[in-house]
């Protein structure tokens, strides 16, 4: 457990440190601590007067399989036809998930062969970003709001790739949602992970993954709001642990509302694992502050970070990424690169790659850049008979779409990442 500052109190739930460390020096923090009267469990219940009730669990449910194929068209809000299509011709592979407030209820494939086993069990308070004393009075709300994590354990058969699908409060049924999630991949398994995420007015979202020695494991990560509430508040943190030869293939598709901050922080434990991550962040209103983190604790790592963010109208968005190399990381290979598109005057985004390195034999790069639309690029489209609006989507579109450069083209979640990303493209004006 992380011992900070911050002090858990039985009768109390932790208030927002004084003085915000620098990962928080462009937020307010003050916006993701709601008063203390007001904070619910993730059941709908004062969350005050069940901090002396430590005995939450998640309610299990195994529905039908049969049900399986209606469940799966219920995503057609975040994924086009085309990806519910191919999540269809498939479904003989597919482990869905759909996490509400205290149940979640499965529908798994009568054809797949490998072994998934689902626990609610207590889970320790630490902060997804270390050093953050704001982070850990978080997850102290969070251990009231939700005490128990629900955990998937995963260990795939033979050749199968099953694909694990989780929808995560798609329909909230109160103002607030909390939830606790931890994905464990078992040694030498290959798995696909789908994490769908929504919210409401207030969400904070915790999920874990750890990946054992060799296990391979490709994800697509998508976060949709299911509201248009621009006063909204969405915290949403992930913590990844790669072990030994561990490697991870990771895209991000975010389309936030009101104020969001992401936190992920991907963690090398162990020597040699490899992390290859990209998102797309497409905003038309609101504040969107990511934060990712690669942490490199143990030798011959590789990670790399390719960050797309297409901001419009009065759009604000904060980069703050860090890589950090420990003393025992020595031959590390670790890339970061941020690119924002500025669709309108009042749109901004403010980008700070950090770089955090001890051990001298390493490989380190990063950098950023922000722009509008390059003149002669939509000249040159005009030449060739686009008109300027279809030059001005095409550029977009193209810009965006290194986001899903980890995916294995033509597979299952490279057709929802595109028609997911092109759900969130359609939000954008249409006079960009």
């Amino acid at each position: 457990m992380m011992m900070t500052l911050v002090e858990l109190n039985t009768h109390n739930l932790p208030k927002c440190p004084t003085h915000p460390e620098e990962s928080w020096r462009k937020t307010n923090p003050e916006t993701f601590f709601l008063p203390q009267n007001e904070v619910l469990n993730f059941q709908g219940n004062s969350a005050v007067e069940s901090l002396n009730n430590k005995f939450l669990p998640w309610k299990v449910s195994y529905r039908n399989s049969d049900l399986l194929e209606n469940r799966i068209q219920q995503l057609s809000n975040i994924i086009n036809e085309d990806g519910i299509q191919a999540l269809k011709l498939e479904q003989h592979r597919i482990i869905l998930l759909e996490i509400g407030h205290g149940c979640v209820d499965i529908y798994a494939s009568k054809q797949l062969k490998s072994n998934i086993e689902l626990i609610s069990a207590p889970f320790e308070v630490q902060s997804i970003a270390p050093k953050s004393d704001i982070g850990f009075a978080l997850a102290s709300r969070l251990k009231a709001s939700s005490p128990h994590e629900l955990i998937v354990k995963l260990e795939s058969f033979g050749t199968e790739v099953p694909l694990v699908l989780i929808a995560n409060q798609m329909s909230p049924n109160f103002s607030q949602c909390y939830s606790v999630l931890k994905f464990v991949l078992a040694d030498s398994s290959q798995a696909e992970l789908a994490l769908i995420d929504g919210g409401n007015q207030f969400s904070y979202l915790r999920h874990s993954l750890e990946l054992h020695e060799n296990a391979k494991l490709t994800q697509l990560w998508i976060h949709n709001s299911a509201h248009e509430n621009r006063n909204s508040v969405t915290l949403l943190e992930r913590l990844v642990t790669l072990h030994e030869n561990a490697k991870l293939n990771d895209a991000q598709i975010m389309l936030p509302q009101g104020n969001t901050r992401v936190t992920s922080n991907i963690v090398f434990a162990e020597k040699r694992a490899e992390a290859h991550s990209a998102a797309a962040v497409v905003a038309t209103t609101g504040k969107f502050d990511y934060e990712p983190i690669q942490y490199h604790m143990a030798a011959q790592g590789k990670s790399d970070l390719n960050v797309k963010m297409i901001m419009s109208g009065r759009a604000r968005a904060i980069f703050q990424g860090l890589v950090t190399i420990e003393k025992n990381a020595p031959q590390t290979l670790a890339k970061q690169n941020n690119k924002n598109l500025l669709l309108s005057k009042n749109a901004r985004v403010d980008a700070s790659p950090r770089l955090e390195i001890l051990p001298n034999d390493v490989m380190c790069k990063h950098g950023s850049a922000t722009g509008e639309l390059d003149a002669k690029q939509l000249y040159y489209m005009a030449t060739r008979g686009f008109s300027l609006n279809e030059a001005r989507k095409m550029i977009v579109k193209s810009f965006v779409a290194e986001s899903l450069i980890n995916l294995e083209s033509e597979t299952l979640l490279s057709v929802m990442a595109e028609s997911a990303l092109e759900v969130a493209l359609s939000q954008l004006p249409k006079e960009i």
